[in-house]
């Protein structure tokens, strides 16, 4: 008995923490239906540096994802082999973020002044 009543309480308390975020999202979209404020114009300082952010980004995504297809590649070599390709990997890495990080920074120098 003790047992059905604890499972029971657990339950009910599960499904109540579930349903309050459904609520709350259920009232947000109630009030979504409001006109929604005009987006402010970014400064062109600002765009510049977005784009630097977003295109430093993406270069680190793509060498993250290089890292692992190569890491894959390796797990299936033995030895030296193996060794030699997780360094040169490891290299290409570094190389890219560095190539990553320089491109950023030479983008923000080039980006207009307040």
């Amino acid at each position: 008995m003790k047992r059905i009543l604890t499972s029971a309480a657990l339950c009910l308390t599960l499904a109540l923490s579930l349903a309050a975020p459904c609520a709350s999202l259920a009232s947000q979209n109630k009030n979504s239906g409001k006109k929604a404020a005009p987006m402010k114009k970014m400064s062109p300082r600002a765009e510049a540096l977005k784009k630097c952010n977003d295109d430093y980004a993406a270069a680190v995504k793509k060498a993250n994802a290089d890292y692992t297809a190569a890491v894959k590649d390796a797990r299936g070599k033995k030895g030296k082999e193996r060794a030699e390709a997780l360094k040169a990997a490891t290299k290409a890495r570094n190389d890219a973020w560095a190539a990553a990080r320089k491109a950023r920074a030479d983008c923000i120098k080039a980006a207009p002044k307040k």
